[in-house]
């Protein structure tokens, strides 16, 4: 059964309720009377789009027009902004709906979900069919609901690079997966292999997942983000680190069953990743080293 939405008498169910890039869904539109005085009625098919924003802020009182200096950052009647979450409607397809005689009695549409389409998650996207009549009384405006969900059939399955994020590379560190795509619960399998480039110190060496979540808003300054890093799991301390000896540490993260599916929406998208770090020991000058390998999530076999 589809998910609906109902306002003054007026129903919108999208069936089935939970569907794959490239089914199609149906919209079905019903009312408990006729609705009359109607001008014009359309279907929007899309999603809410949620992202974070930055909002400069403002001096909200006339009387401190033009005096926005630091000083009065703590004083009634100045805001210096911040960043804020919201969300905008990003439709797809939208459809004009026959009117007969002014009167709107129901409807039906299908869409086909785009290949591309983002999936669902209080993170980044919530999919509607959204119902708008306008008339020369009460407008009438509700929606239908439904979940898009991604299997690995709908993403592309290829490795992609290693990122270096901190450190002087001093011990080369790769993060090999037996698989670059994975679902939600899955546990996450593969090694890490240092080579140190010198002697060097004993090393500590640890991998966890990351998550980002970027904001790229179309028309507003885009919000920091956010960057979720899981449990960490520890697969050596005090690692010997002669130079040019490889050493090679096998590992396993659990996923939580519950992660959204990487995703590139309008204005946010969702990354997962795969980090190493490596600390020496002492206080000796030598760097942090961390690198990650991007992978792929999906919530759908």
């Amino acid at each position: 059964m589809g998910l609906f939405s109902r306002s003054g008498g007026v129903t919108v169910v999208v069936s089935p309720g939970i569907v794959t890039p490239r089914q199609t869904v149906q919209a079905t539109v019903t009312t408990d009377k006729p609705i009359d005085k109607v001008r014009s009625a359309r279907l929007d098919w899309g999603y809410a789009n949620f992202y974070q924003y930055h909002w400069a802020g403002k001096v909200d009182s006339v009387a401190a027009a033009g005096n926005d200096t630091i000083w009065t950052a703590d004083q009634v009647g100045t805001n210096y902004g911040g960043d804020r979450d919201t969300d905008d409607w990003v439709s797809v397809i939208a459809e004009e709906l026959p009117i007969a005689t002014g009167e709107f009695t129901g409807a039906t549409s299908n869409f086909r979900i785009p290949s591309w389409a983002p999936a669902s998650s209080p993170s980044i996207a919530r999919w509607e069919c959204r119902l708008t009549v306008d008339r020369s009384g009460r407008d009438v405006d509700t929606r239908g609901e439904f979940t898009v969900a991604i299997g690995t059939a709908d993403v592309e399955s290829y490795t992609e690079p290693l990122e270096r994020i901190s450190g002087a590379a001093e011990t080369v560190i790769d993060i090999t997966l037996s698989k670059p795509v994975w679902r939600a619960g899955e546990t996450i399998t593969g090694r890490v292999t240092l080579n140190p480039t010198m002697d060097l110190p004993d090393g500590d060496l640890a991998v966890s997942w990351q998550r980002d979540r970027e904001s790229h808003p179309l028309t507003r300054a885009p919000g920091p983000g956010g960057q979720l890093d899981g449990r960490i799991v520890t697969l050596g301390k005090r690692i010997p680190l002669p130079a040019n000896v490889p050493v090679v540490c096998e590992f396993e993260i659990p996923l939580p069953e519950d992660a959204p599916p990487t995703a590139a929406a309008v204005h946010s998208s969702i990354n997962w990743f795969v980090q190493a770090r490596m600390m020496y020991a002492g206080f000796n000058g030598h760097q942090l080293e961390r690198v990650r390998r991007p992978i792929v999530v999906v919530n759908a076999p």
